[in-house]
């Protein structure tokens, strides 16, 4: 009788020694599972803040390019926008150039967007630096703009060279109608510069915390 009781117990103990184990397994995985639960929150806490604010430094390119437009605009310098500057502002759509850096696996095709950036041949635009002060800290951006033109000179002109200048345009037929430029197979069709507005491309690179990387592009219409 003893000698069953003793195997009784033996068996109980090991039911028991059992069942903590398997109540030790099922706490270990609910704790890496909690573990990975507030590691994926906090990846996108932080990709939601990252995005608020390249959101806000693109922004802040988008309004330091129309400005710079605006300004030319408003002096009477419209002159100014049928050439290409130096840095910063392009007088034609250069459908040569990879704006983001990742359509070709080529270099010579990017945009400068910094000083350190090596020249590119291909493309040959450079960007210029918002103010930082118009920036979330630990950010930088730049831009470039692009009129959609397929060469320097005046809108339905000639260019220096007496190739006709011929550019993407927004036109209103009539009060009721939306309609848009055409491309013809040259690349864009010319509208009267009395019923239509010009296409400008704004491309704005944000760098953020540990160099994230983002590009948005805008275009407005004058």
């Amino acid at each position: 009788m003893k000698l069953h009781d003793r195997n009784l117990a033996g068996s109980q103990h090991g039911i028991v020694l059992f069942t903590v184990l398997i109540a030790l397994v099922v706490l270990s995985l609910a704790s890496v599972a909690l573990v990975r639960s507030i590691d994926t929150g906090v990846t996108i806490a932080g990709n939601l803040a990252f995005r608020q604010a390249a959101t806000q430094a693109a922004d802040a390119g988008t309004e330091a390019a129309l400005g710079w437009i605006q300004a030319r605009l408003g002096d009477g310098g419209a002159s100014e926008l049928e050439t290409t500057k130096t840095s910063g502002y392009y007088a034609t759509a250069r459908p040569g150039c990879d704006l983001t850096g990742g359509e070709t696996a080529a270099a010579g095709d990017n945009v400068r967007w910094e000083a350190g950036d090596p020249a590119s041949l291909d493309c040959g635009m450079v960007a210029v630096a918002v103010d930082s002060t118009l920036l979330p800290p630990g950010y930088s951006a730049s831009y470039v703009i692009n009129r959609m033109c397929n060469i320097d000179g005046p809108v339905n002109g000639v260019s220096a060279g007496g190739v006709a200048v011929l550019c993407d345009n927004y036109i209103r037929t009539t009060a009721a109608a939306d309609d848009g430029g055409t491309k013809t197979s040259i690349g864009y069709q010319s509208r009267s510069p009395t019923s239509s507005q010009l296409y400008y491309r704004v491309t704005t690179r944000v760098v953020g915390p540990n160099n994230a990387v983002s590009h948005v592009q805008v275009v407005l219409v004058n």
